[in-house]
């Protein structure tokens, strides 16, 4: 959507001796671009992520501006078509790079279609996005501690059982070892139709004399609970990091028997990879703070009316947005500082409106949105952008940079 303005932000590293200092949290909200459009190699570029090289990305993603979305009115879809495996022909792969580092954690959202197949008679596929170092050991390698390693999430067995797949030395098979994410005691199964929160912490071991010392950890959290850990572990002798947000997400198994009995999907979301737990939020008590505000629930207002909605929901909206009208939203208290993804549920029959956020009367503006042509003021689509904003109560205000729109509610949910 023009004018919006949700790129990816840029891992900033001080480098010390041995170490590396905490990053700037690198996130993708699949916002930028417009919907309905392959999320190629070039279209990561441009939101701050990098690869070599891709599988599937110009094929079979999409940016999905109709359907689902965990925030904001986008989400990035994959496609794994019926009886197709690996990444040559099943979902999509990438390997982004990441400024190294020796620990690092990994959120995303995903959510199953509902018809979603886990397979054909066997039963295993690769979700999503990992973590991964040097030359990303997998595929039936033998980790040997000079050839990097990998951690990737996957689901198991005809019910969507959940598992971290990792490949480090010392691996039992030929292929990586797992672990069954577990609640209670009882095997996680992934969900069809809703969406759900993977976040994954790798610490690399440290190294001694060219010796792999047993320190290196996995840890996975499902929808903000520790469900996986894995300690013990040696991946490196040498001086490979963590260097890539490793997306591998295709069926397989070697064999079309592990390929999905019909067409199938998986959506991502609210992709954030950082250096330091607090600033995944998804982890923090009660989540990511999030409010949502109706807009006809203002405590000051100019020229605008108030009217019964056609929008999913129904109640009212605020119309009559014409340029400089605003609407005012008093005592927002923000409970601690950080980015903030801002939504705004518009409608609007033509092109050139624009909408902004300010705090105190327009004392600290906060950015400008584009409100597309939404068809009808019937037609109700959300519109978004990242803001910082500082910890307090304050005064909001909407504001109608160029007027001919309506607004049926905004939120506010922290990204980091």
């Amino acid at each position: 959507m023009r004018g919006k303005v949700l790129t990816a932000l840029v891992s900033l590293f001080t480098l010390i001796p041995g170490t590396a200092a905490l990053a700037v949290p690198r996130v993708n909200t699949f916002e930028r671009p417009e919907r309905g459009a392959a999320y190629t190699l070039a279209a990561w570029a441009a939101d701050g992520w990098n690869a070599p090289w891709e599988e599937g990305m110009s094929t079979r993603t999409w940016i999905d501006g109709y359907n689902f979305s965990h925030s904001g009115g986008k989400s990035l879809r994959v496609f794994y078509p019926k009886g197709k495996i690996g990444p040559a022909d099943s979902g999509a792969q990438a390997p982004l790079a990441l400024t190294p580092a020796r620990e690092y954690y990994l959120s995303y959202w995903a959510r199953y279609s509902s018809d979603f197949s886990w397979g054909t008679t066997e039963f295993a596929g690769k979700l999503g996005l990992g973590l991964a170092g040097g030359a990303s050991c997998s595929g039936g390698q033998v980790c040997d501690g000079y050839n990097g390693f990998s951690s990737r999430m996957i689901w198991r067995r005809n019910n969507g059982q959940a598992a971290i797949y990792y490949y480090h030395m010392g691996h039992a098979g030929q292929y990586g070892d797992y672990a069954v994410l577990k609640r209670d005691g009882a095997d996680i199964l992934y969900p069809r139709g809703q969406w759900f929160n993977i976040v994954q912490r790798l610490k690399v071991n440290t190294v001694t004399n060219g010796n792999a010392n047993a320190d290196g950890e996995i840890e996975i959290f499902y929808n903000g609970v520790s469900a996986a850990q894995v300690t013990g572990l040696r991946f490196v002798r040498n001086g490979d990091l963590i260097d890539r947000a490793y997306f591998s997400s295709f069926f397989g198994g070697a064999t079309t028997t592990f390929a999905p009995a019909n067409d199938s999907y998986i959506w991502y979301d609210d992709l954030k990879v950082a250096t330091s737990r607090a600033d995944i939020c998804e982890l923090a008590p009660g989540g990511c703070h999030t409010r949502t505000f109706q807009a006809e629930g203002y405590t000051a207002m100019k020229g605008v009316i108030t009217e019964p909605t056609p929008d999913t929901g129904g109640g009212q909206n605020v119309g009559s947005f014409d340029s400089t009208d605003w609407i005012a939203f008093g005592g927002v208290t923000i409970p601690s500082a950080g980015r903030y993804l801002v939504e705004y549920r518009v409608s609007s029959p033509g092109s050139g409106a624009t909408i902004s956020l300010d705090i105190g009367a327009g004392a600290t503006p906060l950015g400008n949105v584009s409100v597309p042509n939404t068809g009808s003021w019937a037609s109700y689509r959300t519109i978004s952008r990242e803001v910082d904003l500082p910890a307090g109560t304050h005064q909001f205000g909407v504001y109608a940079v160029t007027g001919g729109f309506n607004l049926n509610w905004w939120k506010l949910t922290k990204i980091y």
